[in-house]
């Protein structure tokens, strides 16, 4: 009686390649009511794949986790007044976005 033994060599499987995430600063204009005159603006560090981004863009279309590209929004500074110097609300806000965006890309 003989016995057969096969080998087979195991197929390699094919792992999708990491893709990597960058953190960008994105700024909008915050939602105020009527009785606000001044100019608002929500800022907002947001981590983006750039391969899942459409076709010709280089930023997401809103701060938001259902857009396109994002994977997550990290931080949010919300209803910023926007003045005319960097001493305003969202000036400083773009500030500490600025710096959070350089510790986290490194």
């Amino acid at each position: 009686m003989t016995t057969e033994t096969t080998t087979e060599t195991p197929t390699p499987v094919s792992t999708p390649a990491a893709s990597t995430t960058t953190f960008i600063v994105m700024e909008a204009a915050a939602c105020m009511p009527n009785s606000c005159w001044g100019r608002y603006r929500r800022i907002a560090v947001v981590e983006i794949d750039p391969a899942k981004l459409p076709e010709g863009r280089t930023t997401p279309t809103m701060i938001s986790d259902r857009s396109r590209g994002v994977v997550r929004v990290v931080a949010t500074w919300e209803r910023c007044h926007d003045g005319i110097t960097e001493r305003c609300a969202a000036g400083r806000a773009r500030g500490s976005a600025r710096a959070m965006v350089a510790e986290l890309n490194g």
